[in-house]
């Protein structure tokens, strides 16, 4: 019986060392694809200039009692600038927050159909739940400073007034 009770005891050591004695793989990180670029890049790039200047934490207001990260959501508050001629009625787009070393941040799919008069600046606050990121990512843009942060605008539309549109 003593026998049996010392087996047990090696066992349950080994099978808690086990972790600590296990191969670890090394975990290499993958590149998030940039957003799908269109060959009017630049010109979309050109015609609207798009920039958040300042980033903000609140708690969704219809929750209550005990705090839930869940309740959480970040408010960007956007500039964009027509840079056209024309009225712009309409941009989509992913703006791309990184590192300055180029580690992606979090990836934003933006919309809006406010319209833009030609060579005027149209001021936008768009609130960012935690569902629109993964946890990580929300954390991340959560705790980054505006000014460690690079922002990268991949438009993919831009209407104008008049029907005509850059893709």
């Amino acid at each position: 019986m003593n026998k049996n009770l010392y087996f047990l005891t090696f066992l349950t050591a080994l099978m808690m060392m086990g972790p600590a004695f296990s191969k670890t793989k090394k975990v290499v990180p993958t590149a998030t694809p940039l957003p799908k670029v269109s060959p009017n890049l630049a010109a979309m790039q050109k015609a609207l200039r798009f920039w958040v200047y300042e980033k903000n934490t609140d708690v969704v207001n219809d929750v209550t009692g005990f705090f839930d990260n869940k309740a959480q959501k970040i408010i960007l508050k956007c500039e964009l600038k027509n840079q056209t001629a024309k009225e712009i009625h309409g941009v989509r787009g992913t703006l791309r927050f990184t590192t300055y070393f180029g580690d992606v941040i979090a990836d934003i799919t933006v919309e809006t159909q406010l319209p833009i008069p030609a060579g005027q600046v149209l001021g936008v606050n768009w609130e960012v739940p935690t569902e629109r990121l993964t946890p990580e990512a929300f954390e991340k843009l959560k705790k980054a400073k505006m000014e460690q942060m690079k922002q990268v605008w991949y438009p993919r539309m831009v209407v104008f007034t008049d029907g005509t549109a850059l893709k």
